[in-house]
């Protein structure tokens, strides 16, 4: 394998871990087209702000049930050379497979914990899942997975609570479900990337569709970008009509 193609599976990998195995889940999307530009500040704080994106959206959208299992990231510093060089060893050593890591919830859960153990072993600190840990988590009850070093907590929170950690000073973002939704390239939350959705998109290029909300508009602009290619327009409504021909 050649070294861009490896840089960018590692950047990939990175990613998948750092954003709850959540932003490369939709089957429309080459997980390895990520770029070194994902891995800035303000890269990674737009991928946290779709993710509470579609999570805002989620809870608009469905008739859930008002408490669930939610899944915070307190986020880890991937950007320092150490931890990057580590998780990169860790993804070769292990064999970790990416398609796998972004459709199997078992296997993500496993990966994650497997990765944790690692960077604990390996002396990486997380100050600011130290932080939620004794401030927050605590007055929670229910708490069924904790993943120290990466900061990623998934337990039991009302949806109201929920909203209201994406503004903890701790917190990167907050996913409902506490697992790898179905698609992320969803506009209408059904789980699938269909016509519909590219009806939608259709809405939303011409403005008939708008989001206020700067979190539920970072979601939308990347559900919308169905090629990947970092713009949005027809080409992505008629890429996605044509997936969906039978």
């Amino acid at each position: 394998m050649n070294k861009p193609k490896l840089f960018k599976r590692m950047i990939s990998f990175v990613l998948t871990v750092s954003l709850t195995l959540t932003i490369l889940t939709s089957s429309t999307i080459n997980v390895f087209s990520l770029e070194e530009q994902d891995l800035t500040s303000d890269g990674m704080k737009l991928g946290y702000s779709t993710l509470n994106g579609y999570t805002k959206l989620v809870l608009k959208n469905h008739n859930m049930k008002s408490t669930q299992k939610t899944a915070v990231y307190c986020g880890l510093d991937i950007s320092n050379p150490y931890t990057l060089v580590l998780v990169g060893l860790f993804y070769l050593n292990q064999n970790v497979d990416l398609d796998k890591l972004t459709k199997d919830n078992s296997y993500a859960i496993e990966t994650i914990a497997k990765l944790n153990v690692f960077l604990n072993k390996m002396g990486v600190k997380n100050k600011k899942a130290e932080e939620f840990k004794n401030n927050v988590l605590s007055s929670y009850e229910n708490i069924y997975q904790s993943f120290d070093t990466i900061g990623i907590y998934i337990f039991e929170a009302e949806n109201q609570e929920s909203l209201e950690l994406m503004n903890n000073e701790y917190v990167d973002f907050v996913l409902v479900g506490g697992e790898v939704p179905k698609s992320l390239k969803d506009m209408n939350f059904d789980g699938k990337t269909d016509k519909k959705d590219a009806l939608l998109i259709q809405k939303y290029l011409s403005k008939e569709l708008q989001f206020t909300d700067k979190d539920e508009n970072a979601y939308a602009l990347y559900a919308s970008d169905i090629n990947a290619d970092r713009s949005i327009d027809i080409v992505d409504v008629t890429d996605l009509q044509l997936q969906n021909i039978k």
